[in-house]
């Protein structure tokens, strides 16, 4: 996981399975007593936490621990496939849940890695929308202002022309009728 060091995990999963194995030995817990193997609990946890990787590894260590004592002896009224089933049935069990367990979490990682990449994606798409949005803010308000100064130059101009140079007048007399001609007066 992203988030989490591979040293942790190692360091997490130590903690749990030597923590639990003293606590058997010094005999402040009996594993016989519980209907279920505490290492299962451990390993369920450290791949809840870690994925796949982390369960396996737990798994694996809880097997080593489990069997630190040497492998239990066969009694001879036991069969073989009897004995295996008693000698492995727990550490199956613990590799199993580290796997089932692991598989959800590293699946959940990895979906949750993929939006966390898409929205690194959009993030960066509205910033550059954003960015190009200023640039042509910029640019519009400096042709606006070049055409406010272009159409205000443009009546300037016009006014100073009126003021140098009159209208001419026309010839006619307020008082003439289209047909009159100044030729009367």
């Amino acid at each position: 996981m992203p988030d989490r060091s591979n040293g942790l995990a190692l360091g997490e999963g130590a903690f749990l399975l030597v923590g639990l194995t003293l606590l058997d030995y010094v005999g402040a817990i009996s594993f016989t007593d519980w209907p279920v193997h505490p290492f299962l609990f451990a390993v369920v946890l450290l791949s809840a936490q870690y994925g796949i990787h982390g369960g396996i590894l737990a798994a694996v260590g809880a097997i080593g621990l489990s069997h630190i004592d040497g492998w239990p002896s066969r009694p001879i009224d036991m069969s073989y496939a009897a004995y295996f089933g008693y000698v492995w049935a727990d550490a199956l069990s613990w590799v199993l849940a580290g796997l089932m367990v692991g598989a959800v979490t590293s699946n959940r990682v990895r979906v949750m890695q993929e939006q966390a990449a898409k929205l690194h994606k959009a993030m960066l798409a509205e910033n550059l929308i954003a960015a190009q949005y200023e640039v042509l803010a910029q640019r519009t308000h400096q042709l606006e202002r070049q055409l406010a100064n272009h159409t205000d130059a443009g009546n300037a101009s016009a006014s100073a022309e009126a003021v140098v140079r009159p209208r001419p007048k026309s010839h006619k007399s307020p008082r003439q009728t289209p047909g009159q001609s100044d030729a009367r007066l």
